[in-house]
């Protein structure tokens, strides 16, 4: 993400900071990892996150941000 162009990290870090204000907001896709885990997916123009999040300690963790 560092060595992205300025405007894709403003988008990823809105994106990110988006995601904090609304962890359970609907994603646009839910994939079960091969521990049973659900993962949420959410897909913004040329970002994909993929993370979870945790209802017992109120946290999300972002395991993946991919650049289409």
């Amino acid at each position: 993400m560092l060595g992205s162009p300025k405007k894709l990290r403003q988008a990823i870090l809105a994106e990110l900071d988006s995601l904090a204000r609304e962890p359970f907001a609907e994603p646009d896709l839910v994939k079960t990892g091969a521990s049973g885990r659900k993962y949420a997916i959410r897909v913004r123009e040329r970002i994909v996150l993929t993370y979870w999040v945790d209802h017992a300690v109120k946290e999300v963790r972002v395991i993946r941000v991919e650049i289409c």
